[in-house]
């Protein structure tokens, strides 16, 4: 039998794979958002920054985001999930096995969690590593 991927899930995946490849490309990303529907339609969403400057303030554009994120679970009844994405510094009780990650804020119905994927840049072309996640219950901030 099929095992069906819960939106959760494969909201989850999508982002975390365009996060690595703006890492690989970049090496780094700002921060963005992202939200699935009950019949698992993906939509990302980018932050802009209040000046609409070229080179914004990560924490502007991660506010953008979680605004434009609150709105939209506010008037669409049909959001299953969402995203907030940012490139971050792991806070070390976590106790990582690479200072930076991934950070996937992310939440559903019933459901709230902060999730740290450490990764590290590794042999001469400096190839992406990401390493085993680490989640952090948290307060909804989405979804009441």
């Amino acid at each position: 039998m099929e095992e069906i991927e819960s939106p959760v899930n494969r909201l989850f995946g999508f982002v975390v794979e365009f996060a690595e490849q703006m890492l690989a490309t970049s090496g780094e990303f700002f921060p963005f958002g992202g939200s699935i529907t009950d019949t698992g339609e993906i939509a990302a969403a980018a932050g802009m920054a209040d000046d609409g400057s070229e080179h914004p303030n990560a924490q502007d554009v991660y506010r953008r985001a979680a605004q434009g994120l609150a709105s939209l679970v506010s008037r669409d009844d049909d959001v299953a999930a969402v995203v907030l994405v940012a490139n971050v510094i792991i806070p070390t009780e976590l106790e990582p096995v690479a200072e930076s990650g991934i950070r996937v804020h992310v939440e559903a119905p019933g459901f709230a969690r902060m999730v740290y994927i450490p990764y590290d840049f590794t042999g001469e072309d400096q190839t992406v590593r990401l390493h085993e996640p680490v989640a952090v219950e948290i307060e909804a901030e989405f979804f009441d």
